[in-house]
Order: structure tokens, then sequence, then C-alpha cells
């Protein structure tokens, strides 16, 4: 399809995102309006210790009206390298940074209707350095070795998108 955007009108803005119309050309001649949401970028990370523990974090999600458990995650800031928003999002959420972070890979997270990119770390050599959670999160952290972690998502009880994505590029670096 050709990338030439006819218009793009921003119809609604929330704190978070943005929902915009945009119309393209299709092959056929016509054209189409799409509805995005229109969102920062983020990060997934996967803390695992020198004992094989994984860190999790547990939190209510709006959208599935109930807690999943996830791995780290957050909004990359305005001016902010995925890579530093991986080590914060670490700090405040389960008090930790590490000694190293490898990137695993990255993704789009739903692109029929959202441009939010998703970049995926593996944290080893995790360390104590608590920064403040964010005001409006309350998390409960949980520590599962990655060993249980596949019975886990066997029997639906992790069904949280990112953090199923995640697992499966790290699948090499838990063995």
């Amino acid at each position: 399809m050709n990338n030439a955007k006819n218009t793009i009108q921003t119809v609604f803005t929330a704190k978070l995102f943005k929902i915009k119309n945009i119309e393209l050309p299709l092959p056929n001649g016509k054209t189409k309006t799409y509805e995005l949401i229109d969102i920062q970028n983020a990060i997934t990370v996967l803390p695992v210790d020198s004992e094989g523990i994984v860190y999790f974090v547990e939190q209510y999600r709006i959208g599935a009206d109930k807690p999943l458990l996830e791995l780290p995650a957050g909004k990359i800031e305005q001016d902010e390298d995925p890579l530093e928003a991986a080590r914060r999002e670490l700090r405040e959420e389960i008090g930790m940074d590490a000694t190293e972070i490898k990137p695993l890979g990255n993704f789009y997270m739903s692109p029929g209707y959202t441009n939010e990119y998703m970049f995926c770390f593996l944290a080893t050599g995790l360390y104590q350095a608590p920064l403040d959670p964010d005001a409006d999160e309350f998390i409960n952290v949980k520590k599962i070795h990655a060993n249980q972690v596949k019975e886990l998502i066997e029997s639906g009880k992790m069904d949280d998108s990112k953090t199923l994505a995640v697992f499966m590029l790290a699948q090499k670096h838990l063995q």
C-alpha cells in the first residue's frame, strides 16, 4: 500500500494517547479512513537472578478488569532511550537494577489499531536500587522460578500479551 497520507485528524486527546483518523489511498484508487491509537512506545524487562528467579509485578489492569501477573514494563518518556526506560522501570517497579541488560527484540503491540512499539530486554546481575514508584501504581512483586513460568502460561494463569511475547524471545537465555 502507498504510504502517502492524505489527511490526519486528531479526534480525541487523552492523558496517555491520542485517537487519530488517518485517510490513506487504497490500491484500487479509493481511500480508507483508519482509526489509530497514537501512544508512546514502551519497554518490557525480564529480570532474572542468578538462581533463575524471575521478578514479576501483579497489578490491576482496567482492560482485563482484574490483577495481571506481568513483567516490569512501562512507557518510554519523551527524550528517554529504551534502555534508560528499562532501568527506570526496574527500579520503580521491583526496586532493582541490573549489571547487564540485553535487548531481546522488539514488536508492535497491536498494529491493527495502535502504533505502540515494545522494546524487550533481559536483565541479569540484579541488585537493590529502588526508586519511588509512580503515585498511581499499586504493585505487588512476585518471585517465580523460570521453570515454573511455562506451567503458569500453559494453565492460562499468565495472560498478559507482552509478558508472553518476552518469554518467547528469552527462551534461549533461560535454559
